[in-house]
């Protein structure tokens, strides 16, 4: 009789045992939220959005030329805007255009009329406040000797490069002096803060700050 309940009881041991090990296994761990990864967010800026935002515009204004003046690019100066468009006035007064009298290529371009009209001095007053080379020019009505003068320069070259909210303007100015010819080159550098421009670098008029 002892025999029959021992071997009953080993009977059931191993049925217990035999249905565990069939069982899947649960692994639970009470730090499972702690350990779990979450992946970094993408970057959901449109491919176009980024493209748009490092994007660099260039306007010709004066195409580049062995002559001078070079040639006045009136198809590019039409797409200025309008803080584009008061640094033009300003390097139509900082060099000439093809000066004659009263009249620059450059500025009647630009739609402004004769040299140091009141709409060319509106505009720089504008955009360039508390500017000492803008104030200058305002009070010399942006004067720049003809050609045929003894003195005069001549942009060979003007562009401007915009990226953002800072412009680079590349040029290449002829000086002539009593049959001494000299050059004066960019890069000068702007920023458009608001209804702002500020000047970061300038080669041209450089010691006048």
């Amino acid at each position: 009789m002892r025999f029959q309940l021992l071997t009953f009881a080993i009977c059931i041991v191993m049925i217990f045992l035999c249905s565990k090990k069939d069982r899947p296994e649960k692994a639970v761990s009470h730090y499972s939220d702690s350990i779990t990864m979450t992946p970094p967010e993408k970057d959901h800026t449109p491919v176009e959005e980024t493209e748009e935002l490092a994007k660099t515009e260039t306007y010709r204004l004066i195409t580049g030329s062995q002559d001078t003046p070079g040639k006045i690019n009136a198809d590019d100066i039409a797409k200025l805007t309008e803080p584009l468009k008061a640094i033009a006035a300003l390097y139509s007064g900082l060099g000439g255009s093809g000066c004659e009298e009263d009249s620059c290529g450059l500025t009647a371009a630009l739609g402004l009329g004769k040299q140091g009209s009141q709409a060319q001095k509106n505009l720089v007053r504008k955009w360039f406040r508390k500017d000492a080379a803008a104030e200058q020019l305002i009070k010399q009505d942006f004067y720049q000797a003809p050609n045929s003068s003894s003195d005069f320069s001549d942009f060979r070259s003007l562009a401007f490069r915009q990226k953002g909210d800072t412009v680079t303007v590349d040029y290449n100015l002829m000086t002539y002096s009593h049959g001494e010819t000299g050059y004066i080159m960019g890069p000068d550098r702007f920023v458009i803060k608001g209804n702002t421009i500020k000047t970061l670098h300038r080669n041209i008029w450089k010691d006048v700050r």
